[in-house]
């Protein structure tokens, strides 16, 4: 359960981020939507995630390692009460 409510996709402020991340993504998922907060950071994310699923020279499956990795080295699957 998010400890904030989620941005409004339909919030004519973050409109054409929306429609370019459902474009791109597929959908608006609730990272997305928590990100959409800020504008300008959701737009970062989006560069950024784009940039290393779809333009490293990785393979997909080391890809997805290196993530994990990263996750656990920073602590982001600690679960949070």
């Amino acid at each position: 359960m998010a400890r904030l409510q989620y941005a409004d996709p339909n919030d004519a402020s973050v409109r054409e981020l929306v429609e370019r991340i459902i474009a791109e993504r597929g959908s608006m998922l609730h990272l997305y939507q928590m990100l959409s907060h800020s504008a300008p950071i959701a737009e970062g994310w989006l560069a950024l995630m784009t940039a290393v699923r779809q333009t490293s020279a990785l393979t997909g499956k080391l890809r997805e390692l290196v993530i994990m990795r990263i996750a656990m080295l920073s602590n982001s699957t600690k679960r949070i009460s």
